[in-house]
């Protein structure tokens, strides 16, 4: 699933891509065993599915590519777009990346960027 936006005057290229594992442990490491009970039943009967998201922000020509895997989401299509903008908000991704953009700015940059 391919989509962008724009927040704070920057765009963002949104990509999430399920991940096919057979043993969703394998893919969750430490953090399977302290999953609460009932996100590990949603898991195993397929309502829950994990993710990885890629999020490519732009702004004055420079490109930055956020990484995030292992994001648990419904599997149902119907419901992912709307649970995506919900984690999306509540995690506040876009803030968080818009603020590192803001950190790591150097105006104007380093000799070898000019």
């Amino acid at each position: 699933m391919n989509f962008e936006t724009e927040y704070k005057n920057i765009r963002f290229l949104i990509s999430l891509e399920q991940e096919n594992y057979t043993d969703v442990s394998l893919l969750m490491g430490d953090k399977f065993n302290r999953l609460p009970n009932q996100t590990m039943i949603e898991i195993k009967k397929g309502q829950l599915a994990p993710y990885n998201l890629v999020i490519t922000s732009i702004q004055d020509d420079e490109e930055y590519t956020h990484y995030l895997s292992g994001i648990l989401l419904t599997s149902n299509k119907e419901e992912l777009l709307e649970e995506l903008g919900s984690y999306l908000e509540q995690e506040h991704i876009l803030d968080d990346i818009v603020a590192k953009r803001v950190r790591y700015a150097v105006s104007p940059g380093p000799i070898w960027k000019q």
